[in-house]
């Protein structure tokens, strides 16, 4: 399997995680929205000459600091890494390590006007406390960063996964800005790897910080 195709893969499971843990997400179509948005486009590749690229090709030779200006957040890539698919600057790129079965990803949505971010926050976060209680989630918790109602900030959860039978454990936070654009922002592993991999996602995932 292609890095493509496996980033492909782990997001089109977090589509239908989504709809499954929010009833909103169904009655928007958001279903078919998260699909297209995971499985088409062009794979814009890396330049030779981006920061931190070593010897002309995608692998970061150093720890690497990326910022989205269009939703207003930036986070800390490590070296060895590299860009499997999308653009640090565009509305979904993935990046591997490809000596490991870590990997990371952000993708966005724009969701119309008058969705409810406040009330899909805490209907989603409600869920997945419960869902740690039956054990299909380690942790589930909220997670706002800078200040949504300025348009400079989200509102959000984030969750820990228990093992998965697909084989994916992940980290996700699952945010809105004051746009009403849904982000989505997942560090992952294969099960076996996770317990050993879980400081450096967690390192990456809390280096994404918004308004910065």
């Amino acid at each position: 399997m292609t890095s493509g195709s496996l980033l492909r893969r782990v997001l089109g499971l977090v589509v239908v995680f989504l709809v499954l843990s929010s009833p909103a997400f169904a009655q928007l179509g958001f279903i078919q929205q998260g699909l297209e948005a995971v499985t088409s486009g062009k794979k814009p590749g890396v330049a030779p000459d981006a920061p931190g690229a070593a010897g002309g090709g995608n692998v970061l030779a150093k720890d690497t600091t990326y910022t989205n200006a269009a939703r207003k957040f930036q986070f800390t890539i490590p070296a060895g890494w590299e860009i499997v698919e999308g653009s640090p600057d565009s509305e979904s790129v993935g990046f591997r390590n490809m000596k490991t079965t870590m990997g990371f990803s952000f993708h966005a949505e724009q969701m119309v006007p008058s969705f409810p971010r406040g009330s899909a926050v805490t209907a989603g976060l409600k869920q997945d406390q419960e869902r740690v209680t039956i054990k299909k989630l380690l942790a589930a918790k909220r997670r706002d960063d800078g200040d949504a109602k300025k348009k400079c900030g989200v509102i959000g959860w984030e969750i820990v996964e228990a093992p998965q039978k697909n084989d994916f454990q992940r980290i996700i936070w699952q945010c809105y800005d004051g746009e009403n654009f849904y982000m989505n922002f997942m560090a992952y592993s294969e099960n076996k790897d996770f317990a050993a991999s879980e400081a450096i996602l967690r390192g990456i995932m809390d280096s994404v910080k918004f308004c910065k």
